[in-house]
């Protein structure tokens, strides 16, 4: 939650400000300070000071259905361990969330802060108890679709090799735990030596499998490098009977969950590039599939 800091107008801040005024959280410390951070893909983010703290301020827009009582039990659970910045404040009304801030904070880097770092949060978030939802793939894949734009209509060959890995992997022995499901290097903060899980939107319970594939995919790991990702994985979970299982899991995990974010990019505006490149992702990695014996 300490990203950089990018434009925004006066009016866009102005707004924002007078919205603060409303908070409770904020009745007796007036904001001083007022900056917008790097915004995500879906939601907007700003740093917000006090006399009394720092705050990461998150706007969700006005259609989103996301369960936003989910995501605050799952940040809730994470920040409980360690892993998360607190959640403060959850304001249906005005769709938004306040945090604490992480000062002094960087997009984490797997090269150079290290697997085992990640690797050691990801275990200890994969094995908390909350409530949750719990992801179906092949549902999701149909609400995806659902969700396109009429003018959109996607590779149905595509769509139906995607349906086709949904249920190879629900047919395998299955590892249903607590995932985060968007683990890319924005939301994942690496300040004062510790690595902290950031935006909990999707958060739910699911395969552990399709954590493991995000990031083996957005951190680009060779088959090396993500074999080694399941080897310190399970033993940081210390159950030794989950390699073998992992490894037959992952192929179809990560061309799942390029799938997923392929048609999630084809539902937006302007994410032409975006829904191109996971495209290509998904087709390499169901040409490889193919060539694997089930």
């Amino acid at each position: 939650m300490a990203q950089s800091l990018s434009a925004a107008t006066g009016s866009e801040l102005e707004h924002l400000r007078r919205l603060c005024q409303q908070l409770e959280f904020f009745v007796d410390q007036p904001v001083l300070k007022f900056a917008a951070l790097s915004h995500g893909e879906s939601n907007q983010s700003y740093y917000v000071k006090t006399a009394r703290g720092h705050y990461v301020l998150r706007c969700y827009p006005a259609d989103s259905v996301i369960c936003r009582q989910q995501e605050l039990r799952c940040q809730h659970a994470a920040a409980a361990r360690g892993l998360a910045p607190a959640p403060l404040c959850l304001n249906n009304h005005y769709q938004l969330m306040l945090s604490d801030y992480i000062a002094d904070g960087v997009p984490f880097d797997y090269q150079q802060h290290g697997r085992s770092a990640l690797v050691r949060a990801l275990a200890a978030y994969h094995q908390l108890a909350v409530q949750s939802a719990e992801l179906d793939c092949g549902q999701y894949l149909q609400q995806l679709v659902q969700a396109l734009p009429a003018a959109v209509t996607p590779e149905p060959g595509l769509v139906r090799q995607l349906q086709q890995a949904a249920v190879q992997l629900h047919q395998l022995s299955a590892d249903t735990v607590l995932c985060h499901l968007d683990l890319h290097a924005g939301n994942l903060l690496y300040a004062n030596h510790r690595l902290w899980l950031l935006d909990f939107e999707y958060s739910q319970r699911a395969d552990s499998s399709l954590d493991l594939a995000a990031i083996s995919l957005h951190f680009t790991l060779t088959e090396v490098e993500a074999q080694a990702l399941l080897e310190e994985y399970v033993a940081q979970r210390g159950v030794p009977e989950l390699l073998p299982m992992l490894e037959q899991k992952l192929p179809w995990a990560r061309q799942l969950y390029s799938g997923f974010c392929w048609l999630w990019y084809l539902s937006r505006p302007d994410t032409t590039a975006q829904a191109l490149h996971w495209q290509r992702c998904l087709t390499t990695l169901m040409q490889a599939n193919a060539a694997r014996p089930l």
